[in-house]
């Protein structure tokens, strides 16, 4: 079996499984009426992003057979386009999670894509798999379609998102916000994330501040298409976590209903 070993288990959050089932279950909000059809959701580490993180998949807590699309931005390998990487599995310390390899080649037939196999942008990053325990504790028997973008016009992700997001298949953008501002002056910026994104405005979010910004604008402009209500779900700063206001990042998490 291929499998993506994790690479920031005990660092970004727990490595003991118990414990960091312990943890996610503590974090994670309660769910709603209605599933979300996709979210943002943040990558930093538990200790700082977590609570955020943990009320988005609250909203998945219980259901069961979903599908989702994770597309996240390559923070360390600089390449054009996207990878899904060549992996069957995807592994974190609660265990395998499935990639749905048999959605991933119908894509590559339409799309030529030679290095959309590559595992190396994936060997050392985070953005997706800092999702997946939040997943594992909350949605019962659920695969994954893995997607980190280099550089990408959000167009182009627009198109990913169009091919997978059907049936029962959810997309969730992995993205953190404003860095290393004081706490005033990020919640200012990251102000304009909330107002663009709720609004599906394109214009607003050219004032907001997101490493995973591309992969927002393209969940836009779906959303826009499919007439889905987005909405914040949560937002923190990391002074709440660790009392520093002078330099903090932003999380963000935001829900897409029908």
């Amino acid at each position: 079996m291929r499998i993506r070993k994790p690479a920031v288990a005990g660092s970004f959050y727990p490595k003991d499984p118990e414990k960091l089932r312990e943890v996610v279950n503590r974090l994670l909000g309660n769910p709603t009426s209605k599933v979300p059809l996709g979210v943002i959701a943040p990558h930093a580490g538990y200790a700082y992003s977590g609570k955020v993180a943990g009320k988005i998949y609250g909203l998945f807590k219980g259901f069961k057979g979903l599908s989702f699309l994770l597309i996240g931005p390559s923070h360390f390998v600089d390449f054009v386009g996207i990878s899904f990487g060549d992996y069957e599995f995807f592994e974190t310390p609660l265990g395998l999670v499935k990639v749905d390899k048999d959605r991933i080649e119908a894509f590559l037939k339409r799309f030529n894509l030679p290095q959309a196999l590559d595992n190396l942008p994936h060997l050392m990053e985070h953005s997706l798999e800092v999702q997946l325990p939040f997943l594992q504790v909350a949605v019962e028997e659920f695969s994954i379609i893995p997607v980190l973008y280099g550089r990408v016009r959000p167009e182009f992700l627009l198109e990913v998102i169009e091919f997978f997001c059907e049936d029962e298949t959810r997309f969730i953008v992995s993205s953190d916000l404003s860095h290393y501002y004081p706490d005033e002056i990020a919640r200012r910026i990251d102000a304009y994330c909330h107002e663009g994104i709720i609004k599906l405005d394109q214009k607003i979010m050219k004032n907001c501040e997101a490493c995973g910004k591309v992969g927002i604008l393209a969940s836009l402009m779906w959303s826009k298409r499919k007439n889905l209500k987005p909405e914040l779900i949560a937002y923190a700063t990391s002074a709440e976590a660790y009392g520093d206001r002078d330099m903090v990042v932003g999380y963000g998490g935001y829900a897409f209903f029908s």
